[in-house]
């Protein structure tokens, strides 16, 4: 499992583990290196894995989940890739909170309502640019 350890013991904010789509991976990359340089350490980067053996596919789905029950909040980047609404029902499931970026109503709502965006544990970020600081502030809810 890919950990940053960098972060030593008592500057250690949280866990997180972010989800969106391969072709976001710069804008996950630049929240990410916030969320470290804050003293969160990330629990999965998937982005590591440029081109995967389909006989990985198993073992990097129970990576990923893993990742997801490791951390403290899950970061989705909307639009997401087909495993992150999974990660938000996993997240969801145990009680993670969710920090939901959507560059705009739309990404909520096309093609139809995802119900999953609305719930008690999702905090909802909508704006066309993204912001670390905005992610942060949200994390200091949890």
């Amino acid at each position: 499992m890919a950990t940053n350890s960098s972060a030593n013991a008592e500057s250690v904010q949280g866990r997180f583990y972010l989800s969106t789509r391969k072709d976001r991976s710069s804008d996950a990359e630049t929240i990410a290196k916030a969320l470290i340089s804050h003293g969160w350490v990330r629990t999965f980067d998937w982005g590591l894995h440029k081109t995967i053996d389909p006989h990985e596919y198993g073992s990097i789905a129970e990576a990923e989940i893993q990742g997801v029950r490791e951390a403290d909040a899950l970061i989705v980047l909307l639009p997401g890739g087909f495993g992150t609404h999974v990660e938000i029902g996993v997240a969801l499931a145990l009680g993670k909170h969710v920090v939901l970026h959507a560059p705009d109503e739309d990404a909520l709502t096309t093609p139809y309502a995802c119900v999953f965006h609305y719930h008690p544990n999702v905090t909802r970020l909508i704006s066309r640019r993204l912001d670390a600081n905005d992610v942060l502030t949200a994390l200091e809810t949890i």
